[in-house]
């Protein structure tokens, strides 16, 4: 049987509510870092620590809190999607295929907006490992399976490769939240 913490707990609702209201990402974190020093392996407050990580750009550091959960036995859509995020800014490519794949996996075609973000990671992606056919052929699917907000949305932001060339390559990653 395992005994909640309450303090750590309460700590983890103030760094939440503090870093997603009232967005103080400094007070947040020493917030969570209180409810994690009583209960290192608090899920929620994990998580948040993850995302204040990614948005301070200390990544290496965020990569390893979302690597703990998912050793922790978390493989669910945040945390895989949040791996791939992180293995991208590191230009870890192939590491991030790889958990974009098991992001995909976590998501119902339904979830038209989470599915969105995996494909805009994923044309990013292949567009870095220089593979603009592929990028474009995703690209293309995507636009079929998306509901027509995301579907838009997608377009807009790579209109560019409806008039592909060979030459495109190269793209910087854009930070995007999941």
């Amino acid at each position: 049987m395992r005994v909640i913490n309450f303090l750590a707990e309460k700590y983890y609702k103030i760094a939440y509510d503090t870093f997603f209201y009232i967005e103080d990402n400094l007070k947040a974190q020493k917030y969570v870092s209180r409810a994690l020093t009583l209960e290192p392996k608090h899920q929620k407050a994990l998580r948040l620590k993850g995302n204040i990580l990614i948005m301070q750009d200390k990544i290496a550091s965020s990569l390893e809190v979302w690597q703990k959960l998912y050793e922790m036995g978390n493989d669910d859509f945040e945390v895989t999607s949040k791996m791939a995020y992180c293995y991208a800014q590191k230009g870890e490519y192939k590491k991030a295929l790889e958990f974009c794949e098991k992001s995909a996996m976590q998501v119902g075609l339904a979830e038209s907006e989470k599915m969105c973000s995996l494909y805009r990671l994923k044309i990013d992606l292949l567009l870095d490992t220089k593979k603009p056919k592929s990028a474009y052929k995703l690209f293309k699917n995507a636009l079929k399976m998306l509901a027509s907000d995301e579907a838009y949305e997608l377009k807009s932001s790579y209109s560019f490769l409806n008039f592909y060339t060979p030459n495109v390559t190269n793209l910087k990653n854009v930070k995007r939240a999941f």
